[in-house]
């Protein structure tokens, strides 16, 4: 047994350390030339542009869902040329609520509210932000919980971030 093992030992490391070596063939066919800036090569991977937007509180549109009319929400609509039909098929498109103090959050975002009715007693309700693009434009959605619609949005910053 020990003789099999020293042999077989052998065997791997001869393989392992010897190689065979051989005249090199011919070169094979030029591949196709990759796009610039996106192949990685020509010290670019990809294009970034950035943009902001502002939904003032007064404009907000209230939207009733076609198909539910229990569904209600609020959105804000913004021609955007910059988001072409290549950047939103191949391209990363990542939007942010950007706050007063500068801290920015991506959206889809979340936050919980508790406010003071009239008679003092208290109303807790979430809002979501969300956002929906296709070439040319943008919407910025607000959705309270329980499709509330008691209260308009404020003015919001969006940051738009294109990666393409």
């Amino acid at each position: 047994m020990k003789k099999l093992f020293l042999i077989l030992l052998t065997a791997l490391s001869a393989a392992t350390f010897y190689s065979c070596e051989g005249d090199q063939g011919p070169a094979g066919p030029a591949g196709r030339d990759g796009r610039d800036g996106r192949d990685g090569r020509d010290g670019e991977n990809g294009i970034f542009y950035q943009e902001d937007f502002t939904a003032w509180s007064d404009n907000w549109a209230s939207i009733v869902s076609a198909n539910n009319p229990q569904e209600k929400y609020f959105l804000y609509h913004f021609e955007f040329p910059n988001l072409t039909e290549e950047i939103c098929k191949i391209g990363i498109v990542n939007a942010y609520i950007v706050y007063e103090d500068g801290y920015q959050n991506h959206l889809p975002n979340t936050r919980h509210h508790c406010e003071a009715n009239d008679d003092g007693s208290l109303f807790y309700y979430d809002t979501t932000v969300d956002y929906d693009f296709k070439p040319g434009g943008i919407d910025f959605i607000v959705t309270n919980s329980d499709f509330y619609m008691g209260k308009q949005p404020g003015t919001m910053k969006f940051r738009v971030v294109l990666n393409y």
